[in-house]
């Protein structure tokens, strides 16, 4: 879609979009549309009505005012307006930009009016219905520019994350991540490093290798960075790609397995997070991103096998499908090496994060109270939900092992959102890390205010807000 302003509608527009409060604000529309605008709005917050050849274009919708010191309700009635929009297959839209509000306040709602038309349909015979246009009205067009550019720039990087997590396994691998990834670096600016299978054996990532060795497509760690101009050391964002995960020798249900395309997600939200982050951040950023396919072969990895990581630390295999933090290990351990001053991990990590906190919350666990709120902040300003979950001794104590000096999967189901945090936290070191466990959140099961049902590309916005930060 694309998002422009201008003084004045233009004269070709298929709607025309009003707001309303709660207590009206559309006495000087015509008097049915009024009637029927008003009757329809006792039941939802945003309706849209043929106009009957009553006003200059043929629909009008009406939305009302969300609270706009609310990024998360903003967001979602800006994806709910194009949604509706798109139910009745209008092609063009014109808005008034909210009186009071600046640019800068509007720009959670204009993100989710540009994720509210996403949809997926490359395997389609015809391609899904689109709003291909949405103007804002405003005074002084040039002064809104700027904000208009920034959310079509995130919103695409959002739906690129949605289309590389919604992509099946059979074209999407680690060659093909690869592939994306180096178009990704080209177009956003990011510096590219691969460590092939070679590299990384002879760096030691004993991890990452063992999850990885039963599939012939062959696992390697991306680097991604975006550099930065003030000597701050890097922030560092590291983001599980699991291509395809059958959950190894401890094979996953049939049900299980089904959107296990999906488990890259990290790595993918990871990778637009830094491209959205591009030309806006001062210090640099850096993506590590291990992918892996957890595949089934005499060559698989096994229970009770002792693996290296890339820092020496031992880890006894309690499950091997509770691989995405064994890959997530190398991966921060080397951030560390590399001097990252805070981490970041970003994973589609555990079922466990559905029992806790649903598809409401993203869980985050932290060892640094700061980085932990610098999160939260920039998920609230963004229009995501985290919600911080307690890491204490106690839930690292969980997962020491007694072959090794940890188990990936002591047994026993008890707090298993939080202890795969304080597995992943354990190669962090003195970082200050912290860990988002988007498995829930990153996918919906329906269609919902920003988008049908799939990816959802979730903390995209967030990570990029905090790199900028």
């Amino acid at each position: 879609m694309r998002l422009t302003c201008a003084i004045r509608p233009p004269a070709r527009c298929h709607a025309l979009v009003r707001w309303t409060t709660g207590d009206g604000g559309l006495s000087d529309l015509p008097v049915a549309i009024r009637h029927l605008a008003e009757e329809r709005l006792r039941h939802a917050a945003i309706v849209v009505v043929p106009t009957l050849g009553q006003m200059a274009a043929p629909w009008l919708a009406v939305v009302k005012t969300p609270r706009w010191d609310d990024a998360v309700e903003s967001r979602r009635r800006g994806g709910a307006l194009t949604r509706a929009l798109i139910a009745e297959r209008i092609g063009s839209a014109a808005l008034s930009a909210p009186a009071g509000v600046e640019p800068e306040g509007l720009l959670p709602f204009l993100i989710g009016a540009t994720q509210g038309t996403y949809a997926w349909d490359r395997y389609q015979a015809h391609p899904a219905a689109r709003l291909e246009e949405m103007v804002l009205l405003v005074e002084r067009p040039a002064s809104w520019k700027r904000v208009l550019d920034s959310a079509s720039a995130i919103g695409g990087w959002v739906a690129r994350c949605r289309d590389l997590t919604n992509l099946p396994a059979s074209d999407l691998g680690p060659d093909e991540f690869e592939a994306e990834a180096r178009t990704v670096a080209r177009t956003a600016g990011l510096r590219l490093r691969v460590l092939n299978e070679r590299a990384c054996a002879k760096l030691g990532m004993g991890c990452l290798l063992a999850v990885g060795r039963a599939s012939p497509r062959r696992p390697r760690m991306l680097v991604l960075e975006l550099p930065g101009a003030e000597s701050e050391a890097p922030l560092a964002i590291c983001g599980k790609g699991v291509c395809f995960d059958t959950g190894g020798l401890n094979i996953k249900t049939g049900d299980g397995m089904l959107l296990m395309r999906k488990d890259m997600g990290g790595a993918a939200a990871a990778l637009c997070a830094l491209a959205a982050a591009a030309g806006n951040q001062r210090r640099t950023v850096r993506a590590y991103l291990p992918l892996v396919e957890n595949a089934i072969s005499g060559e698989a990895f096994r229970p009770g096998d002792v693996l290296r990581a890339l820092d020496g630390t031992t880890v006894e295999i309690g499950n091997t499908d509770a691989e995405g933090r064994l890959i997530l290990a190398d991966a921060i351990a080397l951030a560390r090496r590399e001097g990252a001053g805070r981490i970041v991990s970003v994973a589609t990590l555990t079922g466990a994060a559905m029992t806790a906190l649903g598809r409401v919350h993203v869980p985050l666990m932290a060892t640094e109270d700061s980085l932990a709120d610098d999160l939260l902040a920039s998920a609230r300003a963004s229009g995501e939900k985290l919600w911080r979950l307690p890491l204490d001794a106690e839930h690292r104590a969980m997962v020491r092992g007694q072959v090794a000096t940890l188990n990936n999967a002591p047994g026993g189901g008890e707090a298993g959102c939080i202890t795969a945090g304080a597995f992943v936290a354990h190669f962090a070191g003195s970082t200050p890390f912290a860990h988002l466990d988007i498995s829930p959140a990153s996918w919906m099961p329906k269609p919902w205010e920003l988008g049908p049902a799939g990816a959802t590309g979730t903390i995209v916005t967030t990570l990029a807000r905090l790199a900028c930060g």
